[in-house]
């Protein structure tokens, strides 16, 4: 919901680490591939109950996340492979997250089974309509490899929930019971903004 007002209004603050990595020579994919491995490591740690490790390891792997696209831009690097492995990377850092929750916290299994499956229904709107803008040749709204719909849950509420499961381990069930429904309407919004923009296409 957020994404776009905080990715402009933090610019300042992660444009110069991000000049200091493209001049340092680090490409946008090996900070891709970095972030997947912390963000391994940060599933290790949760699905082990250590919560402030994995909380440290979560944040590094979405800033990451955030910085290898800006560097990829600024060296002229930009690429299709490079956006397929970063939302690859993604979706296997969310996922894993709930699995290594449901490691940990075995009463919660329900609830995190619920957000998964509303991870997964989002993603699938995500992707396809992503999918059919990018044939039909829509204009992005964003500088983004993929079509980014405007939605209620979106990265900054992704990284807020994580942080929340780490730090509150005993409501671990309540925030993915709730975290789960705002998902299912982001799916609901997707849905609805594909059979608004595809049903002009004649």
């Amino acid at each position: 919901m957020l994404d776009e007002e905080l990715r402009e209004g933090a610019k300042p603050f992660y444009m110069l680490p991000a000049r200091i990595l493209a001049k340092g020579g680090v490409t946008g994919n090996v900070l891709t591939v970095s972030g997947l491995c912390v963000g391994a490591l940060c599933l290790v740690a949760v699905a082990l109950g250590l919560n402030l490790l994995a909380l440290v390891l979560w944040l590094l792997n979405r800033l990451l996340d955030g910085l290898d696209g800006e560097v990829a831009r600024l060296r002229s690097e930009s690429s299709e492979f490079g956006t397929f492995v970063d939302i690859m990377a993604d979706f296997l850092v969310y996922g894993g997250f709930l699995v290594a929750l449901a490691v940990q916290h075995q009463d919660a299994r329900l609830a995190l089974v619920a957000l998964f499956f509303a991870y997964y229904l989002n993603g699938t709107a995500f992707l396809a309509l992503s999918g059919i803008l990018e044939r039909l040749k829509r204009e992005r709204q964003t500088d983004r490899g993929l079509h980014f719909r405007r939605s209620l849950t979106e990265g900054f509420e992704t990284i807020v929930a994580g942080a929340l499961f780490l730090l509150l381990p005993e409501h671990v069930s309540t925030i993915a019971w709730i975290f789960a429904g705002m998902v299912l309407f982001s799916a609901a919004q997707r849905l609805h903004d594909g059979w608004r923009i595809l049903n002009q296409v004649r």
